[in-house]
């Protein structure tokens, strides 16, 4: 016990523990370079590629998640029968989840369309595009 207590009351653990903590305070106070987008947002100073690229992921996932519960299903219904509470609730969820993918997919094509409209806004001005 006693050689515990000359181990961390040691002046070296102590400047080095400090060290330690202001290099995690440094590194948690330091401006971080992370940009924030608006995902609600159809503003062409946006990124809208990458908020297509996100909504299609997660839509990729929903459907994945779909796809899951349909197995489920298949399963349950053998296990427990065909009007059993499992089969209809993971029925549901496999419908929700479907649901909600093409939703996302909806948002995603609304933003490309806003990436190729600010695309040709940008290669042909307005008055050059009216001959």
């Amino acid at each position: 016990m006693n050689n515990l207590w000359r181990a961390t009351s040691s002046p070296h653990v102590g400047w080095g523990g400090l060290i330690v903590l202001c290099l995690f305070a440094a590194v948690g106070c330091a401006p971080s370079s992370v940009e924030t987008i608006e995902m609600t947002s159809f503003d062409p100073s946006q990124d809208q590629a990458a908020i297509v690229g996100y909504y299609r992921g997660q839509a990729m996932d929903l459907r994945e998640k779909a796809a899951a519960y349909e197995e489920s299903i298949v399963r349950y219904e053998r296990l427990f029968g065909p009007q059993s509470d499992w089969v209809s609730g993971a029925r549901q969820l496999s419908q929700y989840y479907a649901a909600a993918a093409q939703d996302l997919e909806r948002l995603a094509d609304a933003h490309a369309k806003a990436v190729r409209t600010g695309l040709q806004r940008r290669q042909c001005p307005a008055k050059d595009c009216n001959n």
